[in-house]
């Protein structure tokens, strides 16, 4: 019996038997392994550790160049003909698994199948993201029997949308069934289940569903009805719910596997689209087109061009530098009194239009997300930087700025959300913006402080004179047990020391000057632009961007075998500036996303 046939038959078992498939054993034997695996990046001496001075292997000190030697980080990338050729023999695959689709995939996928006004059941768990992704969570994560409940009721509430409109079912159907002719009911499952489960079905696969619409329907004595449990049924199956990446033998490797192009659909679609693979690349895979380089860099091409990868990637983005984080910023208004019941919203898409501008209105390299010179503002967002908002343009109205040379914000990290994500509710704090810093850019991912370390700098004594922030951490560097973390975290958070918890500038701090200098693999900076030229001319910095790709492309956390895939992927970047739409194919095109080991997590 095949897995396709035995899929078929679980149509009629409780939901959470096929839900809870991921055991909770696995999910621990998965989290045992070590945690996440410390990444090796060009110019890293001590993997996941900034590059150590004279090692630098690229532009290293010099805070004006940029990573690819001083090119015009909006010429075109060099073009991706031959396909990647891996001959590390320490390269394995990771193994099959089954992932589950995070609840935004989930979402599309049901306006995707039915119609794009379909009202989605808000009662569902959120996700839970593992190593900084959801897509990590729902490839780990078991489902809890609460989610299950709530999956079953999703399903069959949107199976009663679809039934109980006159006017929509048969439009949506193509036909009209009716009791004692399965003519409708059969046609419909047909073309309906391999949409659903994103593979071709077998007349087992649609018989099963052929049966269960019969026999409900006579029960009920209503044709819809019978069509509708079947609606419902498949809306909880397992291969709805998760995408099913068992592999199958590869006649390229001895022993070894790969993907099929039903699993490559998916693994493309969820990745660059954030939703289910189109009937054009369902084609592709029956075809026989995405187990090869040219096919699958064809449909990879053709999807990238799409605008739904730009909202994709986007998500990957905002994940990538957590910008939930942003969502939840709170301040006092009578401390702070820009702060509005908008402006976290208005922060994160200030981000967002950042990433979408250097990643695909200018193509440009990755790391001009860090320089970048163009900001996105709405009025009170100008008001906060202190910017000019045209005096015509609605309150409400997004407007590019081009920021002078000398005007002290700019990239990412001058972004006020960046900035108060990472800051206490009243005052800065260097030790979380340089944290974030390191995990977020650079993948060195800094521990947490050790049990019962004090992490809190305490209160000034009465009638002593005030201090800046730079004074109060000097004793992180004074204290070995707080040094061997904060030496890593604090003199990259001082640089942004120019803005205040909710990321207003200041050039005062208690009426002190504020001291915003500092250094990273010996090159020295003065400020937010010098550090941000700095980074960009770190090769961790484009590294960092293809490991988490990876990982969130993936829905696992890299394992020691791959590490020779995202070596070579380094590698075939580097020159061109790890453009993110250049990192997402050649990341389909990796060895590492194609192919899989025997075994299933």
């Amino acid at each position: 019996m095949t897995r396709r046939t035995r899929t078929s038959r679980l149509v009629a078992v409780p939901l959470c038997v096929g839900l809870l498939a991921c055991s909770e054993a696995q999910l621990e034997s998965q989290q045992g392994a070590g945690g996440p695996v410390s990444p090796t990046a060009p110019g890293s001496a001590d993997p996941g550790r900034p590059t150590p001075p004279g090692e630098e292997d690229g532009p290293g000190g010099t805070p004006s160049e940029s990573p690819s030697g001083g090119s015009d980080p909006a010429a075109p990338p060099p073009p991706f003909t031959v396909p990647p050729a891996l001959d590390d023999p320490n390269f394995a695959p990771a193994a099959a698994r089954l992932v589950r689709l995070t609840r935004a995939q989930y979402e599309t996928t049901l306006r995707t199948l039915f119609w794009p006004e379909l009202a989605v059941p808000a009662d569902l768990e959120n996700d839970t993201p593992l190593h900084g992704f959801t897509t990590i969570g729902g490839s780990e994560l078991t489902v809890s029997p609460r989610a299950a409940e709530q999956f079953e009721a999703a399903a069959a509430d949107v199976a009663r949308q679809v039934v109980t409109d006159p006017a929509r079912r048969v439009v949506f159907t193509g036909c009209e069934p009716t009791l004692g002719d399965d003519t409708c009911s059969r046609s419909f499952f047909t073309a309906f289940l391999r949409k659903t489960f994103r593979r071709a079905v077998e007349a087992e696969d649609v018989e099963a569903f052929v049966a269960l619409a019969r026999q409900v329907g006579e029960t009920l004595r209503d044709p819809w009805q019978g069509l509708g449990h079947g609606v419902s049924a498949a809306l909880q199956s397992p291969d709805f719910l998760y995408r099913v990446e068992v592999g199958e033998p590869d006649p390229d490797r001895a022993g070894g596997r790969r993907h099929t192009g039903f699993e490559m659909a998916s693994r493309l679609s969820y990745f660059l689209w954030n939703g289910p693979p189109d009937a054009a690349l369902l084609d592709a895979a029956e075809q026989g087109r995405l187990v090869t380089d040219d096919g699958v860099r064809t449909e990879a091409t053709r999807l990238l061009e799409d605008p739904r990868a730009e909202a994709a990637l986007v998500r990957f983005f905002g994940e990538y530098v957590n910008l939930e984080r942003v969502d939840a910023i709170q301040r006092d208004p009578a401390l702070f009194p820009q702060m509005s019941a908008t402006l976290a919203a208005s922060m994160r898409s200030e981000i967002e239009a950042l990433f979408r501008d250097v990643a695909f209105t200018r193509n440009a390299e990755f790391a001009e997300v860090l320089t970048s010179r163009r900001l996105f503002v709405n009025a009170e967002l100008a008001a906060l930087y202190g910017l000019p908002f045209p005096i015509d343009a609605p309150v409400d109205a997004w407007v590019p700025v081009d920021l002078p040379g000398n005007h002290p914000r700019g990239g990412l990290l001058g972004t006020s959300g960046v900035l108060a994500a990472n800051a206490h509710r009243t005052v800065t704090s260097p030790t979380l913006r340089g944290k974030f810093i390191q995990n977020a850019l650079l993948c060195f991912d800094v521990p947490p402080p050790p049990p019962g370390v004090t992490t809190s700098l305490g209160e000034d004594a009465p009638g002593a004179p005030p201090k800046t922030t730079r004074e109060k951490i000097a004793q992180h560097a004074a204290d070995p047990t707080c040094n061997g973390c904060h030496q890593f975290m604090d003199p990259l958070g001082l640089a942004l020391e120019h803005f205040d918890a909710l990321g207003a500038y200041r050039t005062t701090e208690y009426g002190l000057p504020i001291d915003a200098s500092g250094e990273l693999a010996g090159a020295q900076f003065r400020d937010l632009g010098g550090l941000a030229r700095v980074l960009r001319a770190h090769p961790d910095v484009g590294a960092c961007l293809v490991r988490r790709m990876y990982r969130y492309a993936t829905g696992h956390l890299e394992e020691f075998g791959e590490e020779p895939a995202l070596r070579e992927l380094y590698d075939r970047l580097a020159a061109g500036g790890y453009r993110v739409r250049d990192t997402a194919l050649q990341l389909v095109l990796s060895p590492g996303f194609r192919l899989t080991s025997e075994g299933l997590q």
